[in-house]
């Protein structure tokens, strides 16, 4: 049956019962709409008294995951004030200090791994799932993509052509930083650093990362120092951290054994330079005029002046990087950190700024390439609005000042839409860009559905489950359709809204698709045609639609706190306002068996109607905020309301008795979804936060 069909015949009935009447309420005033005139009012019910039974349902919390875009990579580019930021699924590259966003890429997967090339205008970055890519900054675009590139490590040579990828196969890739196109394959599982030539490549024989507290390499076979001309080890080091080259080429390595030891680059016999008081050594670096170097080990730095293996001072710290030019040194130690920049040849402190007590730990440091931001990533608590929250953070700091210019933190990524699969077995989560499949039993996950532009902010499964649609930011609906093999490709794209798409919903059939856009009007599509079939208007933005049960009537809701009821005519549609409020309606949903209304609202109720008497029923009070999500158990014996105030309701209906309240009070509730058998409630909170509930 197509969609309305006969509808007007409901309609009609509709219309005789409610006589023009409307629940009483004053019309809004709305920018650039005129005031309308309120149809006659209908009695209004009283809200029924709730018993004073105690909470029967006991939910038990099955499963919570968290979602934010975190700032978990971070590069600069060696020739020009570009800073790269690589979060969840993200990576924004930024002029500093203007702050201007250069460019931004979407991936489909964390972004673990980030070098810039040498060139400093192409950027490389390695994803969780194995998948390499490359981006050009000038182009805003994606060059090339690999997706067998399972494995650790990834470094740029001098030579803006190469670059070095580790893979899980124990065999280092030298590939076209151009094309991804492989040149050779050389020994070692891990990539650790070129020399300065770039002849020559460090490699680790260990595939495994090292652990937070160990050196880049804790093999006991040592580093392995390869031609990238031919391929051949040229020798074994007995170290567990890349050596450092001299401006002269001579070598400089910190053994097993703690001893530093250097190299004359004409084949001379090695020279012992110093010991370390720890043989393990976790890092050395060398200032970028080659008078100093630095070696960390344990907790300590050492700093030594090359040319006459003496120690200038030893202190407690943590990450260090030498400024470009070599006269600064900057370094984090205590906890919370403070961070200390450092003239070498004076030892004078330039400035000291902190301990912040936010910040929980420092993880890196490194310089512009002109020498003029420091910048600073580790972990901290990022919202003060929810200390519990724990992640990533950057900051860039002046460099001759030490004060703070930015800041970028875990952006909040609001579960604005989650459904579950027609079947239960999975649920569907938009995570910004983003399309994630969380597997709820067994079986795998389907592969994440990167968005490529923009971010989404509803989702809907069609009935069959063969089909996806994703309402976007900036107006558009993407529709998806599922393969054999579990991947989900682009099936097409409905145009039309001027506005976010806050809701999306196939009719039971499955060939008509609803939409509610800010743009003051609800659509209806031929999602088969892709092509628009009619539209219902409203008088300020629209917050959400549904269906009824039989396919032939639509509810919609927004800002102008109008609760239509639109269904199809010879001439197009017609609609009837059942009810006008003072305040915004958020959210509206037809019962299973097609009587009931729910509409969330801006005063903190469920507005509960018989939409076969055309009449408000009951006000169930969900709290004193607004209710931003509902949802009817399949069976139709629960009600889920939740909002503002965080926490979730749960009424049995008709006779909208309260069950069960709880929640994360003080993180607003964005979407809820009750699974196919009924027995499950998945919530999804501004935090990021999604939360699996079983009820039975």
């Amino acid at each position: 049956m197509s969609f309305f069909r006969f509808g007007w015949v409901i309609a009609l009935g509709l219309i005789l019962t409610l006589s023009g009447a409307s629940c009483q309420r004053t019309s809004p005033k709305v920018s650039g709409v005129a005031e309308r005139n309120p149809p006659t009012p209908l009695p209004a019910l009283a809200a029924p008294t709730l018993p004073s039974t105690p909470l029967s349902l006991q939910p038990a919390l099955q499963a919570q995951w968290g979602f934010q875009d975190h700032p978990l990579q971070m590069a600069w580019s060696p020739r020009r004030p570009w800073l790269a930021l690589a979060s969840s699924h993200r990576v924004y590259v930024y002029h500093i200090p203007s702050m201007r966003l250069l460019a931004f890429f979407t991936a489909e997967a964390r972004v673990l791994e980030l070098a810039f090339a040498a060139d400093g205008e192409r950027l490389i970055g390695r994803l969780e799932t194995g998948t390499l890519k490359a981006w050009g900054i000038p182009s805003r675009r994606e060059e090339w993509s690999d997706a067998g590139m399972i494995g650790t490590g990834l470094v740029t040579s001098p030579d803006p052509a190469i670059l070095a990828v580790g893979h899980a196969d124990g065999w280092v890739r030298l590939l076209e930083t151009a094309t991804g196109r492989e040149i050779r394959r050389v020994p070692g599982a891990r990539p650790l650093g070129f020399a300065p030539d770039g002849r020559l490549l460090i490699t680790c024989p260990s595939p495994a990362p090292p652990g937070p507290e160990d050196p880049p390499c804790p093999s006991p076979s040592g580093l392995l120092e390869v031609e990238v001309a031919t391929g051949r080890v040229r020798e074994i080091l007995p170290a567990e951290v890349p050596p450092v080259w001299t401006p002269e080429g001579e070598r400089i390595l910190g053994g097993r054994d703690g001893v530093i030891r250097r190299k004359d680059p004409r084949g001379g016999a090695e020279a012992i330079l110093g010991r370390s008081p720890s043989a393990r050594i976790r890092e050395l670096q060398l200032s970028g005029d080659g008078r100093w170097l630095l070696i960390r080990h344990a907790d300590f730095l050492d700093l030594v002046e090359r040319g006459s293996g003496r120690i200038r001072w030893s202190e407690p710290g943590g990450p260090a990087a030498f400024s470009p030019d070599g006269t600064a040194l900057a370094w984090a130690k205590g906890s919370p950190s403070t961070l200390v920049l450092r003239d070498p040849r004076s030892g004078r402190e330039r400035w000291v700024a902190g301990p912040e007590p936010w910040i929980r730990r420092v993880d890196a440091l490194a310089f512009s390439a002109d020498g003029r931001w420091l910048a600073v990533r580790g972990e901290g608590s990022v919202d003060p609005a929810f200390p519990e929250l724990i992640g990533p953070f950057v900051q860039i700091r002046e460099a001759a000042t030490g004060a703070e210019r930015y800041r970028f933190l875990p952006r909040l990524l609001p579960v604005w839409g989650l459904s579950f699969t027609p079947d239960g077995a999975a649920l569907g989560l938009l995570e910004g860009a983003l399309v994630r499949f969380r597997p709820l039993g067994d079986g795998p996950a389907d592969p994440p559905i990167p968005l490529r532009s923009g971010e989404g902010l509803s989702l809907a499964f069609s009935p069959e489950g063969d089909r996806l649609a994703v309402g976007l930011a900036e107006g558009p609906i993407r529709l998806y359709r599922h393969a054999p093999d579990g991947n989900w490709s682009l099936e097409g794209t409905l145009i039309g809204h001027r506005g976010p798409v806050r809701a999306v919903r196939f009719s039971p059939d499955g060939r008509r698709l609803a939409s509610a856009s800010w743009d003051w009007t609800a659509r209806i599509w031929d999602p088969d045609r892709r092509v628009e079939h009619a539209r219902i208007r409203h008088a300020a933005e629209v917050w959400d639609v549904a269906f009824s049960p039989d396919g032939q009537l639509l509810a919609s809701v927004g800002e102008d706190g109008t609760l239509l009821l639109g269904w199809e005519t010879a001439d197009g549609v017609s609609t009837q306002a059942l009810g006008r409020y003072p305040f915004r309606l958020y959210a509206v949903a037809f019962s299973p068996d097609g009587r009931y209304l729910a509409v969330g609202a801006e005063d903190g109720t469920v507005r509960f109607w018989d939409a076969l008497a055309g009449s408000e029923r009951r006000v169930l009070q969900a709290g004193t905020k607004a209710v931003r999500a509902l949802a009817f158990s399949p069976d139709g014996q629960w009600l889920a309301a939740g909002g503002e105030e965080g926490s979730v309701i749960l009424w049995a209906m008709p006779e909208g008795i309260l069950h069960a309240r709880w929640g994360r009070e003080g993180d607003p509730l964005r979407a809820l979804a009750f699974s196919p058998d009924g027995a499950r409630l998945a919530l999804g909170h501004r935090s990021g936060i999604v939360q699996l509930w079983r009820l039975r």
